[in-house]
Protein backbone atom coordinates (compact mmCIF):
# COMPACT_ATOMS: atom_id res chain seq x y z
CA UNK A 1 0.00 0.00 0.00
CA UNK A 2 1.15 3.52 -0.94
CA UNK A 3 1.90 6.27 2.19
CA UNK A 4 -0.83 8.38 0.74
CA UNK A 5 -3.42 5.58 0.89
CA UNK A 6 -2.15 4.01 4.14
CA UNK A 7 -2.81 7.47 5.29
CA UNK A 8 -5.67 8.01 4.06
CA UNK A 9 -7.57 5.73 6.14
CA UNK A 10 -7.85 5.67 10.52
CA UNK A 11 -7.16 1.90 10.30
CA UNK A 12 -3.98 2.43 8.11
CA UNK A 13 -2.94 5.83 10.29
CA UNK A 14 -2.88 3.75 13.28
CA UNK A 15 -0.98 0.70 11.86
CA UNK A 16 1.85 3.63 10.53
CA UNK A 17 2.01 4.66 13.87
CA UNK A 18 2.63 1.19 15.01
CA UNK A 19 5.45 0.37 12.43
CA UNK A 20 6.83 3.43 13.42
CA UNK A 21 7.12 2.77 16.88
CA UNK A 22 8.72 -0.79 15.83
CA UNK A 23 10.83 1.09 13.06
CA UNK A 24 9.67 -1.32 10.61
CA UNK A 25 9.34 1.42 8.62
CA UNK A 26 11.33 5.37 8.68
CA UNK A 27 9.91 8.32 9.65
CA UNK A 28 9.36 10.82 6.21
CA UNK A 29 11.62 13.40 6.63
CA UNK A 30 10.10 16.92 7.38
CA UNK A 31 11.14 19.78 5.47
CA UNK A 32 14.05 21.99 6.34
CA UNK A 33 12.72 25.47 5.42
CA UNK A 34 9.83 25.54 7.97
CA UNK A 35 10.62 28.44 9.25
CA UNK A 36 10.34 30.40 5.81
CA UNK A 37 7.28 31.28 4.08
CA UNK A 38 6.68 29.53 0.43
CA UNK A 39 8.03 32.47 -1.61
CA UNK A 40 10.50 34.63 -0.70
CA UNK A 41 9.81 38.29 0.06
CA UNK A 42 9.17 40.62 -3.03
CA UNK A 43 13.18 42.06 -4.18
CA UNK A 44 14.90 39.55 -2.37
CA UNK A 45 17.11 37.50 -4.34
CA UNK A 46 19.02 34.28 -3.70
CA UNK A 47 22.74 34.80 -2.23
CA UNK A 48 24.44 31.58 -3.43
CA UNK A 49 24.18 32.41 -7.22
CA UNK A 50 25.40 35.78 -6.46
CA UNK A 51 28.65 34.67 -4.27
CA UNK A 52 29.27 32.25 -7.32
CA UNK A 53 29.48 34.59 -9.57
CA UNK A 54 32.08 36.70 -7.58
CA UNK A 55 34.19 34.04 -7.00
CA UNK A 56 32.74 32.91 -3.51
CA UNK A 57 31.80 29.88 -2.39
CA UNK A 58 28.42 28.46 -0.73
CA UNK A 59 29.03 26.20 2.21
CA UNK A 60 25.23 24.48 3.07
CA UNK A 61 23.02 26.01 5.13
CA UNK A 62 22.68 25.02 8.99
CA UNK A 63 19.02 23.83 10.24
CA UNK A 64 19.28 26.57 12.46
CA UNK A 65 19.32 28.86 9.19
CA UNK A 66 23.18 30.04 9.24
CA UNK A 67 25.15 30.49 5.97
CA UNK A 68 28.83 30.86 5.14
CA UNK A 69 29.85 32.23 1.76
CA UNK A 70 34.03 32.46 1.47
CA UNK A 71 36.84 32.47 -0.60
CA UNK A 72 40.84 32.69 -0.13
CA UNK A 73 40.38 36.42 0.61
CA UNK A 74 36.49 37.32 2.20
CA UNK A 75 34.26 35.21 4.18
CA UNK A 76 30.85 36.54 4.99
CA UNK A 77 28.64 34.71 8.14
CA UNK A 78 24.85 34.83 7.81
CA UNK A 79 21.94 34.14 9.33
CA UNK A 80 18.04 33.40 9.21
CA UNK A 81 15.94 36.26 9.87
CA UNK A 82 18.79 38.99 11.04
CA UNK A 83 19.87 42.28 9.65
CA UNK A 84 23.20 41.41 11.19
CA UNK A 85 25.94 39.69 9.37
CA UNK A 86 29.90 39.14 9.95
CA UNK A 87 32.62 40.54 7.23
CA UNK A 88 35.91 38.74 7.83
CA UNK A 89 35.03 39.36 11.56
CA UNK A 90 33.57 42.69 11.41
CA UNK A 91 29.69 43.08 11.79
CA UNK A 92 27.73 44.68 9.47
CA UNK A 93 24.23 45.63 9.72
CA UNK A 94 21.92 45.12 5.83
CA UNK A 95 18.83 47.35 5.70
CA UNK A 96 16.40 43.72 5.47
CA UNK A 97 17.00 40.41 7.38
CA UNK A 98 18.34 37.60 5.38
CA UNK A 99 15.54 34.85 4.71
CA UNK A 100 15.96 31.31 4.96
CA UNK A 101 14.08 29.43 1.38
CA UNK A 102 14.82 26.32 -0.40
CA UNK A 103 17.74 25.27 1.47
CA UNK A 104 19.72 28.87 1.01
CA UNK A 105 19.42 32.31 2.07
CA UNK A 106 17.99 35.02 0.07
CA UNK A 107 18.67 39.00 0.54
CA UNK A 108 17.17 42.03 -0.67
CA UNK A 109 18.64 43.07 -3.64
CA UNK A 110 19.52 46.77 -2.53
CA UNK A 111 21.82 45.24 0.01
CA UNK A 112 23.07 42.77 -2.79
CA UNK A 113 23.58 46.20 -4.43
CA UNK A 114 24.30 48.90 -2.17
CA UNK A 115 26.54 46.91 0.85
CA UNK A 116 27.44 43.48 -0.09
CA UNK A 117 28.97 44.55 -4.02
CA UNK A 118 30.86 47.82 -2.33
CA UNK A 119 32.00 45.33 0.11
CA UNK A 120 33.16 42.67 -1.55
CA UNK A 121 33.61 44.06 -5.59
CA UNK A 122 34.79 47.32 -4.93
CA UNK A 123 36.79 47.83 -7.76
CA UNK A 124 33.56 48.05 -9.95
CA UNK A 125 32.94 51.28 -8.67
CA UNK A 126 36.23 52.66 -9.35
CA UNK A 127 35.22 55.14 -11.79
CA UNK A 128 32.94 56.81 -9.32
CA UNK A 129 35.38 57.48 -6.74
CA UNK A 130 37.06 60.38 -5.92
CA UNK A 131 41.21 60.39 -5.00
CA UNK A 132 41.14 61.68 -1.59
CA UNK A 133 43.26 64.67 -1.39
CA UNK A 134 41.22 67.17 1.32
CA UNK A 135 39.06 66.01 4.25
CA UNK A 136 36.66 67.75 6.34
CA UNK A 137 36.50 66.48 10.07
CA UNK A 138 33.35 67.79 11.63
CA UNK A 139 33.63 67.92 15.65
CA UNK A 140 29.85 67.13 16.91
CA UNK A 141 27.99 69.19 18.86
CA UNK A 142 29.65 72.41 20.20
CA UNK A 143 29.10 75.68 21.87
CA UNK A 144 25.09 75.33 23.47
CA UNK A 145 25.25 71.97 22.24
CA UNK A 146 27.30 69.71 24.55
CA UNK A 147 26.20 66.79 23.26
CA UNK A 148 26.28 63.35 25.47
CA UNK A 149 28.49 63.87 28.86
CA UNK A 150 29.87 61.98 32.14
CA UNK A 151 28.91 63.84 34.84
CA UNK A 152 31.44 62.38 37.42
CA UNK A 153 34.38 63.22 35.26
CA UNK A 154 32.95 66.35 34.04
CA UNK A 155 33.43 65.63 31.00
CA UNK A 156 31.31 66.69 27.32
CA UNK A 157 30.82 65.04 24.15
CA UNK A 158 31.66 68.65 22.71
CA UNK A 159 35.51 68.32 24.04
CA UNK A 160 36.50 65.23 23.36
CA UNK A 161 35.00 64.96 19.63
CA UNK A 162 37.32 68.46 19.36
CA UNK A 163 40.21 66.87 20.84
CA UNK A 164 40.06 63.90 18.61
CA UNK A 165 39.64 66.42 15.52
CA UNK A 166 42.28 68.42 15.87
CA UNK A 167 44.62 65.06 16.80
CA UNK A 168 43.15 63.69 13.29
CA UNK A 169 44.19 66.50 11.97
CA UNK A 170 47.68 66.42 12.72
CA UNK A 171 48.44 62.67 12.40
CA UNK A 172 46.33 63.29 8.53
CA UNK A 173 48.51 66.40 7.93
CA UNK A 174 51.41 64.39 8.06
CA UNK A 175 50.47 62.07 5.67
CA UNK A 176 50.53 64.84 3.10
CA UNK A 177 46.41 65.06 3.23
CA UNK A 178 44.73 69.01 3.49
CA UNK A 179 42.48 68.88 6.18
CA UNK A 180 39.96 71.74 6.84
CA UNK A 181 37.81 71.61 10.34
CA UNK A 182 34.26 72.40 11.05
CA UNK A 183 35.35 74.26 13.95
CA UNK A 184 38.57 74.53 16.45
CA UNK A 185 36.90 75.67 18.87
CA UNK A 186 34.19 75.71 21.67
CA UNK A 187 31.33 76.81 18.75
CA UNK A 188 27.87 75.80 17.59
CA UNK A 189 27.51 75.24 14.19
CA UNK A 190 24.17 74.08 12.76
CA UNK A 191 23.58 70.54 11.44
CA UNK A 192 22.86 71.64 8.40
CA UNK A 193 25.96 73.48 7.67
CA UNK A 194 28.20 71.00 8.63
CA UNK A 195 27.63 69.18 5.22
CA UNK A 196 27.53 72.41 2.89
CA UNK A 197 31.00 73.93 4.70
CA UNK A 198 32.31 70.70 3.36
CA UNK A 199 30.87 71.22 -0.13
CA UNK A 200 32.13 74.59 -0.27
CA UNK A 201 35.31 73.48 1.21
CA UNK A 202 35.50 71.11 -2.10
CA UNK A 203 36.30 68.03 0.38
CA UNK A 204 36.98 64.34 -0.83
CA UNK A 205 35.95 62.90 2.49
CA UNK A 206 33.62 63.89 5.60
CA UNK A 207 34.45 62.07 9.15
CA UNK A 208 32.00 63.26 11.80
CA UNK A 209 33.03 62.65 15.45
CA UNK A 210 30.65 61.75 17.98
CA UNK A 211 30.87 59.87 21.62
CA UNK A 212 27.77 58.11 22.79
CA UNK A 213 25.15 57.96 25.89
CA UNK A 214 22.15 54.88 26.65
CA UNK A 215 19.80 55.04 29.19
CA UNK A 216 21.53 51.27 30.34
CA UNK A 217 24.56 52.22 32.13
CA UNK A 218 26.25 48.93 30.85
CA UNK A 219 26.08 49.56 26.63
CA UNK A 220 29.58 50.59 25.42
CA UNK A 221 31.62 50.14 22.06
CA UNK A 222 32.40 51.33 18.89
CA UNK A 223 29.67 52.32 16.22
CA UNK A 224 30.09 53.76 12.78
CA UNK A 225 27.06 55.32 10.24
CA UNK A 226 27.01 55.44 6.65
CA UNK A 227 23.87 56.91 5.17
CA UNK A 228 21.46 54.30 4.45
CA UNK A 229 19.81 53.94 1.08
CA UNK A 230 17.00 55.09 -0.67
CA UNK A 231 14.17 52.32 -0.27
CA UNK A 232 15.60 51.46 2.96
CA UNK A 233 14.81 51.60 6.47
CA UNK A 234 17.79 52.81 8.86
CA UNK A 235 19.11 50.31 11.32
CA UNK A 236 17.22 51.75 14.16
CA UNK A 237 13.90 52.48 12.33
CA UNK A 238 11.52 49.43 12.27
CA UNK A 239 8.01 51.13 11.17
CA UNK A 240 8.76 54.08 8.92
CA UNK A 241 7.01 53.47 5.55
CA UNK A 242 9.55 52.28 2.55
CA UNK A 243 7.45 54.82 -0.01
CA UNK A 244 8.56 57.64 2.49
CA UNK A 245 12.49 56.71 2.34
CA UNK A 246 13.57 58.50 -1.16
CA UNK A 247 16.73 59.39 -2.65
CA UNK A 248 19.68 61.99 -0.38
CA UNK A 249 21.86 64.23 -1.52
CA UNK A 250 24.23 61.61 -0.06
CA UNK A 251 23.09 58.72 -1.78
CA UNK A 252 24.94 59.58 -4.77
CA UNK A 253 28.31 57.81 -2.88
CA UNK A 254 26.41 54.80 -1.76
CA UNK A 255 29.15 52.61 -2.43
CA UNK A 256 31.89 54.30 -1.33
CA UNK A 257 30.28 55.43 1.76
CA UNK A 258 29.79 51.18 2.60
CA UNK A 259 33.75 51.21 2.01
CA UNK A 260 34.75 53.99 3.80
CA UNK A 261 32.81 53.14 6.80
CA UNK A 262 34.17 49.49 6.86
CA UNK A 263 37.84 50.52 6.62
CA UNK A 264 37.46 53.05 9.39
CA UNK A 265 35.41 50.69 11.72
CA UNK A 266 37.63 48.07 11.32
CA UNK A 267 40.83 50.27 12.12
CA UNK A 268 38.89 51.52 15.03
CA UNK A 269 38.17 47.83 16.40
CA UNK A 270 41.38 46.52 15.30
CA UNK A 271 43.33 49.37 17.43
CA UNK A 272 41.26 49.64 20.51
CA UNK A 273 40.16 46.31 21.15
CA UNK A 274 36.51 47.79 21.51
CA UNK A 275 32.82 45.97 21.88
CA UNK A 276 32.27 45.89 17.76
CA UNK A 277 28.53 47.15 17.55
CA UNK A 278 28.66 47.48 14.12
CA UNK A 279 28.73 49.10 10.91
CA UNK A 280 25.13 50.58 10.75
CA UNK A 281 22.75 52.68 8.26
CA UNK A 282 21.48 56.47 9.93
CA UNK A 283 19.88 59.47 7.67
CA UNK A 284 22.03 61.49 10.22
CA UNK A 285 21.50 65.17 8.81
CA UNK A 286 25.54 65.63 8.04
CA UNK A 287 25.32 62.08 5.93
CA UNK A 288 22.20 62.71 4.56
CA UNK A 289 23.55 66.22 2.56
CA UNK A 290 27.02 65.62 2.24
CA UNK A 291 27.89 65.31 -1.84
CA UNK A 292 31.02 63.11 -0.43
CA UNK A 293 31.55 59.91 1.11
CA UNK A 294 30.40 60.53 4.20
CA UNK A 295 30.46 58.46 7.93
CA UNK A 296 29.30 59.39 11.43
CA UNK A 297 31.64 57.90 13.88
CA UNK A 298 30.09 56.97 18.07
CA UNK A 299 33.83 56.30 19.04
CA UNK A 300 32.80 55.10 22.71
CA UNK A 301 30.22 55.62 25.76
CA UNK A 302 30.59 58.61 28.03
CA UNK A 303 27.40 57.47 30.36
CA UNK A 304 29.83 53.67 30.75
CA UNK A 305 32.02 54.42 33.81
CA UNK A 306 34.88 52.40 32.56
CA UNK A 307 34.65 53.05 29.07
CA UNK A 308 34.16 56.97 29.99
CA UNK A 309 37.24 57.15 31.98
CA UNK A 310 39.07 55.87 29.17
CA UNK A 311 37.97 58.28 26.79
CA UNK A 312 38.81 61.23 29.73
CA UNK A 313 42.25 59.99 29.14
CA UNK A 314 44.48 62.14 26.21
CA UNK A 315 47.17 58.92 25.51
CA UNK A 316 43.13 56.92 24.42
CA UNK A 317 41.97 60.10 22.72
CA UNK A 318 45.29 59.82 20.84
CA UNK A 319 44.53 56.12 19.68
CA UNK A 320 40.98 56.78 18.74
CA UNK A 321 42.91 59.68 16.28
CA UNK A 322 45.20 56.90 15.11
CA UNK A 323 43.09 53.87 14.35
CA UNK A 324 40.39 56.88 12.41
CA UNK A 325 43.54 57.91 10.39
CA UNK A 326 44.42 54.58 9.58
CA UNK A 327 40.91 53.51 8.67
CA UNK A 328 41.43 56.69 6.12
CA UNK A 329 44.55 56.29 4.88
CA UNK A 330 43.61 52.48 4.15
CA UNK A 331 40.16 53.72 2.07
CA UNK A 332 42.34 56.59 0.02
CA UNK A 333 45.11 53.80 -0.62
CA UNK A 334 42.58 51.34 -1.76
CA UNK A 335 40.94 54.32 -4.19
CA UNK A 336 43.90 55.19 -5.51
CA UNK A 337 44.72 51.67 -6.35
CA UNK A 338 41.74 51.03 -8.51
CA UNK A 339 42.06 53.88 -10.64
CA UNK A 340 45.40 53.61 -11.44
CA UNK A 341 44.81 50.24 -12.53
CA UNK A 342 44.29 49.89 -16.55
Amino acid sequence: MSLRRLLSSSRGQFALLLSLAWGTIAPFAVAQDNRAPSDPPDGFVALAPVMRGWGIKAQRMSVEGAQTFANAWNTLEMQHDSREFYFNGLRIFMGEGAVAHGGELWASRIDVQKLLRPLLRPQEFAQEAQPVRRIMIDAGHGGKDRGTFSDPLALSEKQVALDVALRLEAILTQQGFEVEQIRTDDVFVEKGQRALMAQLAKADLFVSIHFNAAGNPNARGTETYVLTPARQRSTGDASTPIAELGTESGNATDAWNVVLGAEVHRALINRMGTVDRGLKRARFAVLRLAKMPAILIEAGFLSHEEEAREIASPSRRGEIAEAMANGIVAYANQVQAFQSTP
